[in-house]
This record gives structure tokens, C-alpha cells and sequence, in this order.
């Protein structure tokens, strides 16, 4: 917990603050810096290193020198690290707070990421193992372009130019603002999640009931919907709250499966974006962020690894928590199943999401009779019709509060 406080005062400082921090398990080997990707949104960018091995890095922020026309910088130093030749080119993206990031060898043993954020207001970083990346979220003020174009007025109608004022028409009642969902069928292509009865995979389930809440959304009129992912394909986990993020979505859904070597559990459970000490959490965020070791080799990789929830994100857990007691509410009340409740927990796919976030574990496959249901379109109807009304209880409720 401590190293998301050395987060805050870095950008509350505003000087030369230093964070020093371990990422995963091996940072005593030699690393190579493979390369940088870049996902944008006006006001995010989420930069995602890749990297052979976990290594030590060290953040510093560097104030602007408007004598020497530097604006404000972020370097990132990485120990026991070279830079490989391909891939790493400058990134100048279009939009968002990042201006330019540069990748150079600092010395013989460090390699080095310098960013130009002239309106840095966040930062938030997190490893993600199994290859290894680290994710850097920079959080700005949206840059400032040229003043749009203003089309010229038509001159008015000979014939109506002394015609005096036109009657005033009705006010129109003010519109009903259409939301925006981002809903994320977990897995996908490669990576098949949890496996059930008769062979029933998760990523199949998952899309399925996703493409079926996904026609129950649009057909209300009431809402844009956007699929991370609309066929059988693998999309990685950082990539998925990036989505959202660049679609600007009011609410992020991931849908997953359940399972358990006990095959006697059964129901339905929904999380949101949270530390936690519970084994039976950490076993099932092990399981859906695809992770060998979520909890670290070592006792310092599980802090880092768990410090996840309020570097970005804190400000929506509220929203988040509400909107998941509204999903499990639905569900259950539509499916009759086993009620296991709202949790908090460690899932990397809701990491950096700048809305309400929740993940929700909608049957057990492993279990015989419910593992059966999930591959039954009845219950993926159900499902779909039950993640609806908890969907559209939150938003009913954020627009009577003003939040939507």
C-alpha cells in the first residue's frame, strides 16, 4: 500500500520525487527493454513495456525548464537493462496527455523511457506477468488544438427579411442522454479460461452471453454498445480497459465463467476493482488473469502485484461497487441461483478503467448441473436478460443522481 502513496506524492510534489519498485519475480537477471506500445484516449495514455525478464525501476519527475523549451518529464529507469535494437522507436501519439516518448541506454545498465506530459495529473503503473510488461497509465489534461471551424450563416430570404421575428417554437424537452457500455467477454482465441463439464470452455459461454446482452442493450435505444472482442480471437488483458477507455464508455462489464476443484460450488459472484487477502479470491483472480503466480515468487512480488486499485481508478470504486450490487441483485433474482455476493478483488482487466468497472462470474462451469445450463442458449438468454436489468437499475439510478 505504501507504494501507491509514493505515486500520489510524486504528482502532488511536483520536484524530483523518486519511486523505487521490484517488478516481479526475477529482477536480479538481465532484462531486455523488447518495446513499447502505445493505447491513447484524450485524456489517458496507457503505455504498455515489454520486457524478457521483471526488473528493478525508478521513476522520477523532472520539472519544465521554459528557458531551455523542456517541458515537464517523466523518466523511467530500469536496472540491469539494454535496450533491443528493433521496436523502439519514438512514439509521438496524435492525442492524449503524452507528447513524445524516447527509449534510450542511459548507461551500460540502465535503460531509460523519457515522456513530455506537460499536463500530468496521474500516473499509475502495474506489472503484468506471463510475459512480462509493465503497464505506465499517464493521466493529463487533454491537449489543446486549433479552435474548431465555424461554418458561415446563410444570409436570410429576401422575402423574410422584414417579416419581423419568427414565433417561438416549443421547448423542446432536453434529450435523454444514450450511454455508452464497453462489454468484455473474458479469454478468447488462445486462451480458452477455466474448462467445465463435457469439455465446455469459457471463452465460447462468455461471448455468447455477451453477444446476447450486447442485442438486448441495442434494441432498448437506449444505449451504444462496443464488444472488446466479437469472435474467437485472444485480446490481451491491458488492452481490454484501454478499449473502454478510447471509446470514452460510461460502464465496463467483463463476463467470465466460474470454476473450482470442488465441484459441488455453484452460483453467481461479482467483483470489483480491490485489494484482498481472501485465498479463495486470490485463487480465481490467479485463474481469470491468466497467471501462473498473481500472489509473487516472493512475498515483495505479491505487494507489487496487488497494487492495483486507486492509482487511476479510485474515484469510480463507489460507482463500481454500486454498479455490481445491481448486476448480482439481477442475476440472481433472474436465475435463482446460489447468491456468493459482491467482492472485491484483484483482476487485472479492470485495472485503469476511467468508469465503473465490475467483473462478474455468471455459473459455475465445473458444476454439473449449472455447467450443463452455460452451454444451454435458454440460460445464456437468462443470463443476458438478467445482466440487462441489473445494467439498466445503475443507470436509471446515476441519471436521477446526475451521474449520467
Amino acid at each position: 500500500m505504501q507504494a501507491r502513496c509514493w505515486v500520489r506524492r510524486l504528482l502532488a510534489l511536483g520536484v524530483g520525487a523518486v519511486i523505487g519498485l521490484a517488478v516481479g519475480g526475477r529482477a536480479d537477471a538481465a532484462a531486455i527493454l523488447r518495446a513499447v506500445r502505445q493505447i491513447t484516449t484524450p485524456t489517458t495514455t496507457r503505455l504498455i513495456v515489454e520486457l524478457s525478464e521483471p526488473a528493478h525501476y525508478r521513476l522520477q519527475r523532472i520539472a519544465a525548464r521554459p528557458e531551455l523549451g523542456v517541458p515537464p518529464r517523466l523518466y523511467v529507469d530500469f536496472s540491469n537493462t539494454r535496450l533491443e535494437a528493433a521496436g523502439l522507436s519514438a512514439i509521438e501519439p496524435a492525442d492524449g496527455p503524452l507528447l513524445r516518448l524516447r527509449a534510450t541506454q542511459a548507461d551500460a545498465t540502465t535503460a531509460r523511457l523519457i515522456l513530455d506530459v506537460p499536463g500530468l495529473s496521474e500516473l499509475g503503473t502495474f506489472p503484468m506477468p506471463d510475459p512480462f510488461r509493465l503497464i505506465i497509465d499517464v493521466r493529463g489534461t487533454p491537449r489543446v488544438g486549433p479552435p474548431p471551424t465555424t461554418a458561415a450563416l446563410p444570409e436570410a430570404h429576401p422575402a423574410l427579411a422584414s417579416a419581423g421575428p419568427a414565433p417561438a417554437a416549443p421547448a423542446a424537452p432536453p434529450s435523454r442522454r444514450r450511454f455508452k457500455i464497453v462489454i468484455d467477454p473474458g479469454h478468447g482465441g488462445k486462451d480458452p479460461g477455466a474448462i467445465g463439464v463435457d469439455g465446455i470452455q469459457e471463452k465460447d459461454v462468455v461471448l455468447a452471453v455477451a453477444q446476447r446482452l450486447k442485442a438486448r442493450l441495442v434494441a432498448t435505444q437506449d444505449a451504444d454498445v462496443v464488444l472488446t472482442r466479437d469472435a474467437d480471437i485472444f485480446l490481451a488483458l491491458e488492452e481490454r480497459t484501454a478499449r473502454a477507455n478510447t471509446e470514452q464508455a460510461d460502464l465496463f462489464v467483463s463476463i467470465h465463467a466460474n470454476a473450482s476443484p470442488n465441484r459441488s460450488l455453484s452460483g453467481i459472484e461479482t467483483y470489483y476493482l480491490n485489494n484482498t487477502n481472501d485465498r479463495a479470491t486470490m485463487r480465481l483472480a490467479e485463474m481469470e488473469n491468466g497467471l501462473r503466480s498473481v500472489t509473487g515468487r516472493t512475498k515483495g512480488d505479491r505487494d507489487v502485484a496487488l497494487i492495483l486499485s486507486d492509482l487511476i481508478q479510485s474515484y469510480k470504486i463507489q460507482e463500481s461497487v454500486s454498479l455490481a450490487e445491481d448486476i448480482q441483485q439481477a442475476l440472481v433474482g433472474k436465475t435463482r441461483a446460489n447468491d456468493i455476493g459482491v467482492k472485491r478483488g484483484p483482476f487485472y482487466v479492470l485495472v485503469g478503467a476511467g468508469m465503473p468497472c465490475v467483473l462478474v462470474e455468471v455459473s459455475f462451469l465445473t458444476h454439473r448441473e449449472e455447467g450443463a445450463l452455460l452451454a444451454q442458449a435458454a440460460y445464456q438468454d437468462t443470463l443476458a436478460e438478467g445482466l440487462l436489468r441489473g445494467i439498466q437499475r445503475f443507470v436509471e439510478n446515476a441519471r436521477v443522481a446526475g451521474n449520467l
